[in-house]
């Protein structure tokens, strides 16, 4: 079967990193629902899931391991990891070591 438009959902979410904190909430990374299972939920019914780190930012903290490690436990062949913007490097260097914090930090 063809795979057509109709056939295609893409779902940005707003950056794990990004997590925002609340007048209300008594915690810093409370977003108000539960993130952890909103990633499990989409993760059981996608055939991919893309999780974008951006060369200017490459680390990552320890609620995204967290979330990853416990969401997607199982479903590890859906993940693919994007080094995005990476046509921006202007020297191999750079490129290799934005690669390398990414890789350090996974």
């Amino acid at each position: 079967k063809d795979v057509g438009v109709q056939d295609f959902m893409l779902v940005d979410s707003p950056g794990m990193i990004d997590s925002p904190a609340s007048e209300l909430s008594s915690h810093k990374n409370d977003r108000g629902y539960d993130f952890q299972n909103v990633v499990k939920w989409f993760a059981e019914r996608a055939d991919v899931v893309l999780l974008f780190f951006d060369p200017d930012k490459p680390g990552t903290t320890g609620e995204t391991l967290s979330i990853l490690l416990h969401s997607l436990g199982g479903m590890d062949h859906k993940l693919l990891i994007v080094l995005n913007k990476a046509d921006q490097f202007k020297k191999i260097h750079d490129f290799a070591r934005a690669y390398g914090s990414l890789c350090w930090n996974l």
